[in-house]
């Protein structure tokens, strides 16, 4: 149970994973199966009352309001989840039917025995497959998490100095995070809705996104263009100033995020070599400037 809910914690946030525990939502199944998690905060009770602070907002006519950040948490963390479930039973399903032709194939013992075999193989099977693909999964989950908290921590210190209409960068629309298995470690990069790719370096045993950030600090980002707030045709607030942004070169360690928010995706896994073809740097040349002939003044 505290292993389920400490995931739930890392990816949706402390208000999601109480919300859950309350409600007596101790695993993956259990939650697959739960129409709408939030239907409980119509209960009124004094436990209710305290997940409410955490993700609801309150008017002043004592009416509550889920915000949509914690209802995107839920909808990311079911996406994600039942992804993963679908990949395992993927993985688990060929195996299962080689072991048992082979059990078949070799074994003359009676029908009693090789249904039983057959059994205990599958379940050696789907332990030896559940050991292996959790610390991957979670290694994953933590690399993405991290990120994500990263670049909206970032982002909440900086949106207000650079007039941006909102305080959310949305993955999956305003960028698109990929992270690619060489073998030994992951490689991660980031594709701005702009077009531009940006291979992101490693720092022990995190990611740095010193160098998304730089890109975001352009005044070629369209994405950043758009998200502007424009007050009037002649205003020059539209210019992103780049003395005025905070920049965060120190990567984060997955030991100081008290609260992840990460929008509806999924993960993107692939290998080293498909990621390096998807990752061409854009280039953006400068405009040439063009002048005008004056008329002479007789």
């Amino acid at each position: 149970d505290d292993n389920f809910y400490q995931l739930v914690e890392k990816i949706a946030g402390p208000g999601e994973a109480k919300l859950l525990e309350v409600q007596g939502i101790r695993s993956v199944y259990s939650f697959f199966n739960i129409e709408d998690v939030f239907n409980i905060l119509s209960f009124t009770c004094s436990a209710i009352k305290e997940i409410k602070k955490l993700i609801c907002l309150e008017d002043e006519d004592k009416n509550y309001m889920v915000k949509p950040g914690c209802r995107s948490n839920i909808r990311y963390l079911y996406q994600l989840l039942y992804q993963k479930h679908e990949e395992h039973l993927k993985e688990i399903t060929p195996k299962s039917k080689r072991n048992k032709q082979s059990q078949l194939h070799q074994s003359n013992s009676t029908t009693m025995n090789l249904s039983q075999d057959s059994s205990q193989d599958t379940s050696i099977l789907s332990n030896h497959q559940q050991s292996t693909t959790t610390p991957n999964l979670m290694n994953i989950l933590n690399h993405h998490g991290v990120l994500i908290h990263m670049l909206n921590e970032w982002f909440e210190r900086n949106f207000r100095t650079i007039y941006i209409l909102n305080g959310n960068l949305i993955e999956n629309e305003d960028y698109k995070l990929l992270i690619a298995f060489n073998g030994t470690s992951e490689e991660a990069c980031i594709t701005c809705f702009c077009g531009v790719k940006v291979r992101l370096t490693r720092v022990r045993e995190n990611f740095s996104l010193s160098n998304y950030y730089k890109h975001l600090k352009t005044k070629s980002c369209v994405m950043m263009k758009k998200k502007k707030i424009t007050s009037s045709p002649n205003n020059d607030s539209n210019i992103i100033d780049d003395d005025e942004l905070i920049d965060d070169e120190t990567p984060a360690t997955i030991s100081n995020i008290n609260h992840i928010q990460p929008s509806a995706s999924s993960i993107t896994f692939d290998t080293v070599d498909n990621a390096n073809k998807s990752s061409k740097r854009s280039t953006i040349s400068p405009n040439k400037g063009s002048s005008k002939k004056q008329r002479k003044q007789t």
